[in-house]
């Protein structure tokens, strides 16, 4: 059997959760409907899992990982701050 390059990395899996965000954030379409639609229960609820993975996964992401999480993280919220200041 030939080794094939795992296509589920982790850097994938925070990527995963950030795509999903972006969605309940309303900044892409929900592609099951192709609407654009603002959830921000739910997206805080994917930020706040991957603020868990890092915490659990800390001293055991490599330098990449690592730097992927910081950003993500960091973007997500800032664009959750946005979404939430425009829709009081």
């Amino acid at each position: 059997m030939e080794n094939k390059e795992k296509i589920l990395d982790f850097s994938n899996i925070i990527l995963s959760y950030a795509v999903n965000a972006t969605i309940h954030l309303g900044l892409s379409p929900d592609p099951n409907t192709g609407k654009v639609e603002i959830d921000l229960n739910r997206a805080k609820d994917l930020i706040d899992i991957l603020d868990t993975l890092r915490d659990k996964t800390k001293g055991n992401l490599t330098e990449d990982e690592e730097k992927v999480m910081d950003e993500t993280l960091s973007n997500l919220k800032m664009l959750y701050v946005k979404a939430s200041s425009t829709s009081d």
